[in-house]
């Protein structure tokens, strides 16, 4: 069992990659907000307030969001697919659009992620891997996924709770790291003036 259990799914565990990199536009955003876990997730897209005739619209205007990285808009092409109630339902889609948000850590899409992975539906079901996501979900302020992980635990064995924790742990390591790092870019242009202005006064 261990840490190899998480990554034996159809789709490898890509989304614990990206996170134990932190892709550099995530990081960066994260690291510039006053609270880096904490993520708006204001409706972009219209689907549910649009005609029949509008929804194609609708639909390109908010795929042009989405493919501009707006988490929220990934999250809302995410939510069309996997209902299925205003267009065909497509689980694999639906699953690239939650990943594409997951990344960038909207909770919502981390949620979803979570239970697909525990229900095995879009995906062969993963227990370490959907616990977490869940827990990264509560991190980003998701309230329901918290429970949802703990409820998880008791259909886990203690190998696969250790090894999901363990990868946790390695999360957030890297994800302090690299908000440190981002700190200490963001000051050294400081640092540098503050240097050229103390050279000249003496």
């Amino acid at each position: 069992m261990g840490s190899a259990m998480i990554t034996s799914s159809v789709r490898p565990f890509l989304l614990l990659f990206a996170l134990l990199g932190l892709g550099t536009s995530a990081t960066s955003a994260l690291a510039q907000s006053d609270e880096p876990l904490l993520i708006s997730t204001e409706e972009r897209c219209a689907f549910n307030r649009v005609d029949d005739d509008s929804l194609a619209l609708a639909l390109a205007n908010c795929r042009e969001m989405a493919e501009a990285e707006d988490m929220q808009a990934q999250f809302e092409m995410g939510e069309l697919y996997y209902h299925g109630e205003r267009t065909e339902q497509d689980l694999p889609t639906a699953l690239q659009w939650y990943e594409r948000a997951s990344i960038q850590g909207h909770p919502d899409a981390q949620y979803r992620l979570g239970l697909m992975h525990v229900t095995g539906e879009g995906v062969e079901r993963n227990l370490p891997q959907a616990y977490i996501m869940l827990k990264m979900a509560a991190v980003n302020g998701n309230e329901a996924a918290m429970d949802a992980s703990d409820r998880l635990t008791e259909e886990m064995s203690e190998e696969e709770v250790a090894a999901a924790t363990q990868v946790l742990g390695t999360l957030f390591r890297n994800y302090l790291r690299h908000i440190r790092e981002e700190q200490l870019r963001r000051l050294q242009p400081v640092v540098e003036e503050e240097q050229e202005v103390q050279e000249v006064a003496e």
